[in-house]
């Protein structure tokens, strides 16, 4: 922490103080919903920012812990409760400051990550009050911070870059691991180009997360950064495809691998290929991009994380009337976030727990309308401590759809392993790495983060591990 930001929380704690019983008595405070069932029509954010006073009066609730349990559990350990005492005491700009200081893409993981799964649920509030959803919001008070950068105080600030070290790098892939690596590496002087596959910027965060609950505008205002660093962008290429990793060695001191999962995964049962039958990555990036895609009145969509609840929100959004989501455990075992799980249920989403695909049938044209599931009950434990899910032998269920979604999972496409000699990967297609702390790949100079590495987590998680393959590359470099 800086002198004027240490200064300033100086000034602050000089202010009257706010007992823990007062703390306690305050409610949670959050941003406005819209009318579930009027928004379920429109692409538009669900949500609202918090009005100032909101901000500052949920920040005033934080028990300013000496050991804060929220900054330990966040992926990227930021310094929660300090930059909630500056907003609380009316400092937005140090609270900006000091966000920025941690986090590339406040603006973006203040929507749109799990905060009740990482900070807020070591919110020593919540402990306290014995109810963790009254924990301190800190996704809504980091989203009021960076909303209001971005409205009172010019915008998002170019960091200061070191000398030219006159070392290349070509990052591939501009999702949050991308970017990370790019604006890291570029901040410690290297050159860097990144190489995207479509036609604009952000993979996941522009293609996968829906507009309504991540406007696409905070993407481009997050990366609007990146051209006046001096990064160069090639859109519209293909590692592995377009051009080769070995190709690319000629031309680059090193080489970031982080272009995600992508790659949908099915399920194998009959009738998955049938007309009207689509992955989640499909559906969502056609919908997300406007692109108009075939989908009826009645949808069912497979699956319980959050790619689901994305997916099942969205086809409310284009056009259907039922939406039914598929889980075969039940509700207390979805991997989907609470606060997900909310908002489908508000829209009128039906979840049929404890069913799972067994047959799509096909009408005269090839076309999906009914799908056929199978029944289950939950057994054992498994490995995670979560009950098996165990078919009901005999007992099924058919019910109509014009639509399935599958979203299931993803792994990562094998167009870079299948072109480049000795890079080797697990068998969900991430990278093997040298050691568990290293970003380095079975090939001398290749580095690898994100999903590309762990599998599909988080935005933070992958903004974290861009940052440290960029630390690694940057030794690696320059020593």
């Amino acid at each position: 922490m800086d002198k004027a930001a240490q200064a300033e929380l100086d000034r602050i704690n000089a202010l009257p103080t706010v007992t823990l019983k007062d703390k306690m008595a305050i409610p949670p405070q959050r941003g406005a919903e819209l009318p579930h069932r009027e928004y379920r029509t429109t692409m538009d954010e669900s949500t609202k920012t918090m009005s100032l006073a909101q901000a500052r009066l949920e920040a005033s609730r934080c028990m300013d812990c000496k050991k804060p349990f929220c900054t330990a559990a966040c992926p990227i350990s930021m310094p929660i409760p300090q930059y909630l005492k500056l907003l609380a005491g009316g400092n937005i700009e140090g609270a900006v400051e000091m966000i920025r200081a941690t986090s590339l893409l406040p603006s973006i993981c203040s929507r749109v990550c799990p905060h009740e799964k990482q900070c807020q649920s070591s919110c020593a509030m919540g402990r306290t009050l014995k109810d963790m959803n009254k924990g301190i919001h800190m996704g809504e008070t980091e989203r009021f911070c960076m909303d209001y950068e971005r409205e009172h105080m010019g915008g998002k600030k170019v960091p200061a870059m070191a000398p030219s070290t006159g070392k290349k790098v070509a990052v591939i892939g501009s999702g949050p691991a991308g970017f990370s690596a790019a604006v890291d590496l570029r901040t410690l002087g290297h050159d860097v180009t990144i190489f995207e596959a479509y036609d604009l910027l952000g993979g996941v965060l522009r293609y996968g997360i829906p507009q309504f609950r991540l406007p696409k505008d905070i993407v481009d205002y997050e990366y609007s950064i990146l051209p006046k660093m001096g990064i160069e962008i090639k859109t519209g290429v293909t590692i592995g495809k377009d051009i080769t990793i070995e190709q690319l060695k000629k031309d680059f001191d090193a080489i970031f691998i982080g272009n995600g999962a992508a790659q949908a995964l099915k399920t194998g049962v009959p009738g998955e290929d049938l007309k009207g039958v689509y992955t989640a990555e499909e559906y969502l990036k056609k919908g997300n991009r406007g692109v108009e895609i075939e989908s009826g009145k009645r949808v069912i969509v497979v699956g319980g994380g959050n790619v689901a609840m994305d997916a099942a929100r969205m086809a409310f959004r284009l056009g259907a009337e039922d939406v039914r989501v598929v889980y075969r455990r039940t509700l207390n075992e979805m991997p989907a976030c609470k606060a997900e799980l909310r908002e489908i249920l508000n829209e009128g989403v039906v979840v049929m727990e404890l069913h799972n695909p067994a047959e799509f049938i096909a009408d005269e044209n090839g076309h999906v309308k009914q799908a056929k599931l199978d029944l289950f009950q939950l057994g054992e434990p498994d490995e995670a401590g979560r009950p098996r899910p165990v078919k009901i032998e005999g007992q099924s269920e058919t019910i109509d759809c014009e639509t399935v979604v599958l979203a299931i999972g993803s792994r990562v496409s094998s167009e870079i392993k299948d072109t480049t000699p000795g890079l080797d990967t697990n068998r969900n297609g991430t990278y093997i790495v040298r050691a568990e702390d290293s970003c380095e790949t079975s090939v001398d100079g290749v580095f690898v983060g994100g999903d590309a590495k762990h599998g599909p987590l988080t935005v933070v998680m992958a903004m974290k591990t861009g940052r440290d393959a960029a630390v690694q590359i940057h030794k690696a470099l320059v020593g």
